[in-house]
């Protein structure tokens, strides 16, 4: 099963997707910006990093629970789960 998630940081769209396969990865305005097949992260160790806009860092800490909580310049946008995406300007 695919498992998604998607925010808005300013005018840019931050997506990403876990596939079925195990692999995960993080779109920013539909380009795909970074991937990874180790879904096994620590908060301080994320598995999916992307920078975009004016130096808008985007961190995404993933385990292979499919729920999803995801912050933007250190403030949860959502909750619920272990799938982490944090972005910071």
């Amino acid at each position: 099963m695919v498992n998604e998630w998607t925010v808005t940081h300013g005018t840019h769209e931050i997506h990403v997707v876990k596939t079925p396969t195990g692999g995960a990865h993080l779109y920013v305005d539909d380009e795909l910006v970074d991937a990874t097949n180790d879904l096994y992260a620590a908060e301080d160790d994320p598995a999916l990093v992307g920078v975009f806009g004016d130096d808008v860092r985007v961190d995404v800490f993933l385990t292979p629970a499919s729920l999803a909580a995801i912050r933007i310049n250190g403030q949860w946008v959502t909750g619920g789960g272990l799938v982490y995406a944090v972005a910071s300007d």
